[in-house]
């Protein structure tokens, strides 16, 4: 049993690929490269015909590829022209409300000119209104203040001028 034991963890250790050992693993093969043939020509008349076919082909894309290029060249420059006439279509919109705002803004600081100016003459004529419905109340209090008795007599009039002048600051 104890010999039993080592062998089976060998053989285990040996079959998985946790294995330290590399007896079981077959080496790679080499493989040929293939190396391109340069094929020699028979004349170098044929040679100088095939590489003016090649540089004939070459000039036919070549040309195309110009006359495409002119093309969207042509293209770009319409484009570029278009879009400086928008820009200055929107540098124009652009003043134009610029002026637009400077003259609301002008327009908005009269307007709120005039309405401080009108708050203003709102509370001095309040205050002024307050005063008069005070001195009714005291007037009233002074025709009442006979059916009060004497020390609390005094406050009537003041009592009175009070709650008019309240009462119409209050309501204004």
């Amino acid at each position: 049993m104890k010999k039993l034991v080592p062998i089976v963890l060998l053989l285990i250790l040996t079959s998985t690929g946790y294995s330290q050992f590399n007896w079981f693993k077959p080496k790679p093969k080499a493989q040929p490269t293939p190396v391109a043939v340069v094929q020699k020509s028979k004349t170098p008349v044929q040679d100088a015909k095939q590489i003016v076919k090649e540089l004939q082909s070459e000039l036919r894309v070549a040309k195309s590829e110009n006359a495409k290029l002119k093309d969207n060249l042509s293209k770009a420059n319409g484009n570029l022209k278009d879009s400086f006439l928008q820009i200055d279509k929107l540098k124009k919109d652009i003043d134009a409300l610029k002026e637009w705002g400077v003259v609301q803004q002008a327009e908005a600081q009269k307007w709120l000119e005039k309405y401080t100016n009108a708050i203003k003459r709102y509370h001095r004529l309040k205050w002024i209104a307050a005063i008069i419905a005070g001195a009714v109340g005291v007037l009233l209090g002074l025709q009442i203040m006979s059916f009060v008795p004497p020390p609390y007599s005094l406050l009537v009039p003041i009592g009175g001028a009070g709650l008019f002048a309240t009462l119409v600051w209050v309501f204004l």
